[in-house]
C-alpha cells in the first residue's frame, strides 16, 4: 500500500468512528437496515428497548442490531465505536458474489491432470 493509499484509508476510517465522551448518553434508532456496532476504543454500555439484558462491549467486540432497534449507549469513561453495515444487510450483493466465489474455488481445488467423476 502506498503512502497516499494509507493516508486515504486512515481518513476514511476516522470519518466512520463515532466518539462518545464521558458522562454522555446517546440514543439512536438503527436503520434503515441492520447494523453492527463495533467498539474501537474504551468501553460501551448498551441497552436496547424491549430487552431486559444490558450489554457491555470492549475494544474489538461488536453486537448485531436489527433495523428499527432503539438503543441507548453510554461510554465508560469515554469510547469510540463504529456502526457498520453487515454483509447480511446486502442480500443482492451476496447473491451476486456466491456463484463466482464457488466457481473460482472449485477450479482452484481440482488438481490439474486428474480425472473427475
Amino acid at each position: 500500500m502506498s503512502k497516499l493509499q494509507s493516508t486515504v484509508a486512515q481518513a476514511q476510517f476516522s470519518q466512520s468512528v463515532w466518539s462518545l465522551p464521558s458522562g454522555e448518553a446517546l440514543s439512536l434508532e438503527i436503520g434503515p437496515g441492520a447494523r453492527e456496532l463495533s467498539v474501537v476504543e474504551g468501553r460501551v454500555w448498551l441497552t436496547q428497548a424491549g430487552s431486559l439484558q444490558d450489554i457491555w462491549l470492549e475494544p474489538g467486540q461488536s453486537v448485531s442490531l436489527a433495523s428499527g432497534s432503539q438503543i441507548v449507549l453510554e461510554a465508560w469513561p469515554s469510547a469510540q465505536f463504529q456502526l457498520l453495515v453487515p454483509p447480511s444487510a446486502c442480500p443482492s450483493l451476496a447473491r451476486r458474489a456466491r456463484p463466482a466465489a464457488a466457481t473460482s474455488s472449485a477450479a482452484w481445488l481440482k488438481p490439474a491432470g486428474l480425472a473427475t467423476a
